[in-house]
C-alpha cells in the first residue's frame, strides 16, 4: 500500500477511532443490559424458587402472566395519567413563562436566572422539601390553605389514596416546567423581529400576536420539547418513589416503580424483564418521532 492510500485510510478511519470509546461505554452499559433483560424476559428468572421440572426458557409465559396481572394495568393506568398530566402541566406553565421572559420589564435578566432553580435542584432534594410542605400537620401548605379558609381540616397528601398521584404530579410540573421555559424561550428569541414589526402596523393585538407569530414560530421547538417531556416522564423514577414509593394503595405506582417491587420485592425478575420489554418499546417509538422531529427542524434551518 503506498503512502496516499495509508494517509487517505487514516483520514477516513480518524472519525471512527474518536467514537470508538463512546461506542464501547455504550456497548458495555446500555446494549448488554438490554440484551440480557431480553433474554430474561423469555425465561423463568423467579431466583427464590428453582425450576421445578429444571427448564428455564418459558417462552411468551412471562408476558403472559404480565398481560394477566391487575397491578400492570394499574400501573399502565396510573402511568399514562402521570404522564398526560405532568407533560401538558409542565409545558403550559413553561409556554406561559417563557411569554413572561419574553417581554421587557425591569429585572428580567435576573428573572431568567433564578426561574431555573427548580430544574437544577436534584430530584431527591425537591422531593424532601415537598414531603416537608405536604406534612399533615406541619407543612405549610395546609397552614396556608386553612388560613384562607380554602380547607376545613388538615389534608394528608401523601398518605390520601385521591391526592398523592395529584401531589406527585404537582411536584413533577414544578421541578420540569423551568426546562420548557427556556427551550420555549429560546425559540421566542429566534424569531425574527419583522415579523412582529409587520403585526404590529396591521394592528394586531398582543393575544394575536402570541396566535399568529410566537406559536408558529416555536412549532419545531415545541414537537421537541414535547416528545422529550413524553420520553423522560415514561421512565420517570424517583419523584413518586421519594414521595410516596407507589402508595398508598398502588395509587402511586408508575411503570418503573412496578418493575423495582416486581423484580426486587417479588424477585420475579422474569416478569420484570418483560414489563421492562414493553416499557423499553414504548420508550423507542416516542424516540423514533422525537429524531424525525430534530431531523425535520434541523431541514428547515
Amino acid at each position: 500500500m503506498d503512502i496516499g492510500k495509508k494517509r487517505k485510510l487514516k483520514k477516513n478511519m480518524e472519525p471512527y477511532l474518536f467514537l470508538a470509546p463512546l461506542l464501547l461505554i455504550l456497548l458495555v452499559f446500555l446494549l448488554v443490559p438490554i440484551v440480557k433483560a431480553a433474554m430474561m424476559s423469555f425465561q423463568y428468572y423467579y431466583i427464590v424458587r428453582p425450576s421445578s421440572d429444571g427448564h428455564y426458557f418459558v417462552g411468551l409465559e412471562n408476558y403472559q402472566n404480565l398481560l394477566a396481572d391487575e397491578n400492570f394495568y394499574n400501573s399502565v393506568k396510573v402511568t399514562v395519567i402521570y404522564i398526560l398530566v405532568t407533560v401538558i402541566g409542565r409545558y403550559v406553565l413553561g409556554f406561559v413563562t417563557a411569554l413572561l421572559l419574553n417581554t421587557q420589564f425591569k429585572g428580567r435578566g435576573l428573572a431568567r436566572a433564578l426561574v431555573i432553580i427548580p430544574w437544577a435542584v436534584p430530584e431527591v432534594v425537591a422531593c424532601l422539601v415537598w414531603m416537608l410542605m405536604y406534612d399533615q400537620d406541619y407543612g405549610i401548605i395546609n397552614f396556608l390553605l386553612n388560613n384562607a379558609g380554602i380547607l376545613s381540616r388538615n389534608i394528608a397528601y401523601l398518605q390520601d389514596v385521591k391526592v398523592a398521584l395529584p401531589a406527585a404530579m404537582v411536584v413533577n410540573i414544578w421541578k420540569g416546567f423551568p426546562f420548557v421555559a427556556i427551550m420555549l424561550l429560546a425559540g421566542m428569541q429566534s424569531i425574527s423581529t419583522d415579523l412582529f414589526e409587520a403585526a404590529e402596523i396591521d394592528g394586531a393585538s398582543w393575544l394575536q400576536k402570541v396566535r399568529y407569530v410566537i406559536v408558529p414560530g416555536i412549532k419545531s421547538v415545541s414537537t421537541v420539547v414535547f416528545l422529550l417531556l413524553v420520553i423522560w416522564t415514561i421512565k420517570d423514577y424517583a419523584i413518586a418513589y421519594v414521595l410516596a414509593k407507589g402508595g398508598p394503595s398502588r395509587a402511586t405506582q408508575i411503570m418503573t416503580i412496578f418493575i423495582q417491587e416486581t423484580a426486587f420485592k417479588a424477585f420475579d425478575f422474569g416478569k420484570a424483564a418483560a414489563a421492562g420489554m414493553l416499557m423499553l418499546l414504548v420508550s423507542l417509538i416516542f424516540t423514533f418521532f422525537y429524531f424525525k422531529a430534530v431531523n425535520r427542524g434541523e431541514e428547515d434551518v
